[in-house]
């Protein structure tokens, strides 16, 4: 399933099908970016054996959501927000990644790549986020708290 959206580098027909001749024994299912909208996303999401999204926060929220392999691809972006999300998500190795819409000779083993890391480990995506956040904001207050600083002053 190729979960796309608006923004970035646009998404073609012509890119799909090079997609599809490279990829043999694949079906492929496009939603977003200009192609027809799902009936009910959440259940294709969960039904697909990988998703190919652009990296936005949404996107890979989405797919860490349902425990997909993903194949993630960052889309241009002027502070290069999804360059960084790709580096974290394969420093993790939660997910096949690239930079732009691949060439067609790289689907098959972007696609193995995805399945080779299965979706388990999306649990770890901000399983937790709250909890740290919190856990970062109280030490920050103590640390800031002036009865603090009067302790390391004396």
């Amino acid at each position: 399933m190729v979960l796309w959206g608006q923004g970035g580098d646009p998404l073609s027909a012509e890119d799909i099908d090079g997609a599809r001749a490279a990829t043999p024994g694949w079906e492929w299912t496009v939603r977003g970016g200009g192609f027809p909208p799902a009936a009910d996303l959440a259940a294709e999401l969960c039904a697909a054996d990988v998703v190919v999204t652009h990296a936005g926060q949404g996107s890979v929220a989405d797919v860490a959501w349902a425990r997909r392999p993903a194949v993630v691809l960052a889309q241009p972006r002027p502070y290069e927000e999804q360059a960084a999300t790709v580096h974290a998500l394969d420093r993790l190795g939660l997910a096949a990644v690239g930079y732009g819409w691949p060439r067609d000779h790289r689907w098959p083993e972007l696609l193995e790549q995805a399945l080779g890391r299965g979706g388990e480990g999306w649990s770890a995506w901000g399983a937790d986020g709250a909890v740290q956040a919190a856990a970062r904001l109280e030490d920050l207050a103590r640390r800031l708290s002036p009865g603090d600083a009067r302790r390391r002053a004396s």
